[in-house]
């Protein structure tokens, strides 16, 4: 593996690309390992069959082939959720070396708990932090967060809106050499527009909501457009503190105050479900990769300014579990990483979430038919 690794490094010729790849692989490779372990125990749990009690509550469909896909006889959902945040926001220059994707997660911590609903093909899911609480590496906990989700997925188009608020972030250094007062807001909310290329063998539902089965392992490239807007700053004192922040290195973004961006993101992608043999264990993980534009306004000490420049993103999932008929429960594991820059200043942010989520099914209720 790590030769596989130096052999990709060592084809990567500007050293923006190799400090950036390097940090990819420090946030990547933790979490492969928790995920191999967490696949191994679903492929010796796969002895024991589970069709017995649930083939009877399915039924085909008429969108899609049903040797592959099937729908529930229950086909609503309640669940609860609990999971573990770790996040880095960092500002940087181009008038330093090289730009540097920082890799310390552990910057901006937060456990929450929420609860979701599927109904039809509409679901939503809200959550909020537990202050205080936290059981990542550096045993603290620092974000206010509130996080809400709509969405409405049909077989080709899946529409799904999201919203955001976190207080109390601390933006670091692109090396750590310096960190903000936890007193930073950074809001995002926008649009994921996903359309799938092989929607009659593949269930994003499957993979994502568990409010389909799918029946035969079955993949499908994806494509994902993305409007979006964010906000991220402070009315107290500035962004980089008073010691590190200066003009030779940061320019017209010296006193940063706010940053606010709307935006539009390109993400071509790749799901695959991958059912293990005569059960209802599921491992299902997507990947989407790509770039945008956004439009960049910020205000500092002094004034105000815009930049208008590339995004580039990334985002990989994973989903494993149990998908049965009455209930369903996973695990679900996400990273996350983007770049934006203000000319000369640059913003890099990584996200790690590890949730656990229990689900249990109703048939249509009365009074909403």
């Amino acid at each position: 593996m790590s030769a596989r690794i130096t052999g990709m490094e060592r084809t990567l010729r500007s050293g923006k690309a190799r400090a950036v790849t390097s940090a990819i692989l420090h946030l990547i490779v933790p979490e492969a390992r928790l995920m191999i372990r967490f696949v191994a125990l679903l492929l010796l749990l796969a002895n024991t069959r589970c069709f017995s009690q649930t083939d009877a509550l399915l039924s085909p469909l008429d969108d899609a082939d049903s040797g592959y896909i099937r729908k529930f006889i229950r086909n609503h959902d309640i669940r609860l959720f609990y999971g573990a945040q770790g996040n880095n926001v960092s500002l940087g220059s181009q008038h330093d070396d090289q730009a540097e994707l920082n890799g310390d997660i552990y910057q901006n911590t937060n456990d929450y708990i929420g609860a979701g609903i599927t109904y039809g093909w509409l679901d939503g899911d809200l959550s909020l932090s537990l202050p205080g609480t936290t059981y990542l590496k550096e045993e603290r906990s620092n974000l206010t967060q509130f996080k809400l989700a709509l969405g409405y997925t049909r077989r080709k188009i899946i529409l799904r809106a999201y919203y955001s608020d976190s207080r109390g972030v601390v933006v670091s250094g692109s090396a750590n050499e310096f960190e903000s007062a936890p007193s930073l807001q950074e809001i995002q909310l926008g649009m994921q527009i996903t359309y799938l290329f092989n929607e009659s063998r593949y269930s994003y539902r499957a993979a994502k909501y568990q409010s389909e089965c799918q029946m035969k392992t079955a993949g499908s490239f994806l494509l994902r457009c993305e409007p979006f807007y964010r906000s991220l700053g402070t009315k107290e004192g500035t962004v980089v503190p008073q010691d590190q922040d200066l003009e030779a290195r940061f320019g017209p973004q010296v006193g940063l105050e706010f940053v606010r961006a709307p935006g539009l993101l390109l993400l071509p992608g790749y799901g695959i479900n991958i059912i293990v043999r005569d059960s209802r264990f599921f491992i299902s993980p997507i990947v989407f990769a790509g770039l945008g534009i956004a439009q960049n306004y910020y205000e500092t000490k002094t004034g105000r300014g815009s930049f208008t420049s590339l995004e580039y993103a990334a985002n990989f999932n994973l989903n494993a579990g149990y998908n049965g008929s009455k209930f369903y429960s996973k695990l679900q594991l996400g990273w996350s990483a983007g770049y934006t820059t203000l000319d000369p200043s640059y913003l890099t942010n990584a996200n790690v979430t590890c949730v656990l989520m229990f689900g249990v099914r109703f048939g249509d209720v009365m009074w909403l038919n």
